[in-house]
């Protein structure tokens, strides 16, 4: 049930890009029993993500949602059953049968598998590597038209390094003071770090599966590039955004 783009164009390049919540579909059996509407679960869902991993050239694309399952989350919370696992939203309308959890359980499993035989080809080329684990983020939490949440804890990009080894901080350090007060179209950036999102479990599988060969940073973009509401994107921003973020992440690994 987890559909996913992988495109490896440079093995010679150690970098690879990651997507993994960009995703809306849903299998037809889970969208019967779906609780939230389709406005509420992409707004909840990391859109247009996949177009930050497009200027590099090794990447991986998830296109199912992580409604379906969550590849951010332990084996045992990947899937959704109550509230509490999604910040209070009625994710399902009935519970999920124990055979379908099995088997999305199992799908869980199949694409960390996927995951594992990529980052082994590159690594197969490289004795160490960077992976970004690219998200968004929503600022505008009390409704479309409400002013947006407080700027002091809403940075347009937060880095994650909360789930990597202290010895990759410095490189982290370095990203963060690169693309800080970066100009974006007449947006001066705000980029902090561990602010919010520290990385969630995809970084800290990565550093304990590969330790001493994979440094995964998680990046989180604040939706200034789209409408988190209504789910229009500012194309030309984003375009601009991710071209200034992949410049700045490969100027930092040559200089690594």
């Amino acid at each position: 049930m987890i559909r996913s783009f992988i495109e490896l164009l440079d093995e010679q390049n150690a970098i690879l890009a990651l997507a993994i919540h960009n995703g809306h579909e849903m299998h037809p059996e889970l969208l019967k029993v779906c609780g939230i509407t389709e406005a509420d679960r992409l707004r909840e869902e990391d859109p247009y993500t996949d177009a930050f991993t497009e200027p590099f050239p090794n990447k991986i694309v998830v296109y199912t949602s992580r409604f379906t399952v969550d590849l951010n989350r332990n084996r045992d919370k990947a899937v959704y059953l109550t509230p509490d696992d999604c910040w209070g939203l009625n994710a399902r309308t009935t519970r999920l049968s124990d055979d379908l959890i099995t088997e999305l359980n199992h799908d869980y499993g199949q694409w960390y598998s996927l995951l594992t035989f990529t980052i082994q080809r590159l690594l197969a080329k490289h004795d160490f590597i960077t992976v970004l684990d690219l998200h968004s983020y929503n600022h505008r939490r009390q409704g479309p038209n409400a002013t947006p949440d407080a700027q002091i804890n809403n940075p347009d990009i937060i880095l994650g390094r909360n789930n990597m080894p202290v010895a990759y901080y410095p490189w982290v350090d370095n990203l963060c003071m690169e693309l800080n007060n970066k100009t974006i179209m007449n947006h001066t950036l705000d980029t902090r770090i561990d602010v919010k999102f520290t990385g969630g479990n995809l970084s800290r599988w990565l550093h304990h599966t590969f330790p001493g060969k994979v440094r995964c940073v998680a990046v989180e973009f604040k939706k200034i590039f789209m409408d988190e509401w209504s789910g229009s994107l500012d194309k030309e921003f984003q375009n601009e955004l991710s071209r200034t973020f992949h410049q700045v992440v490969c100027n930092c690994n040559k200089w690594d």
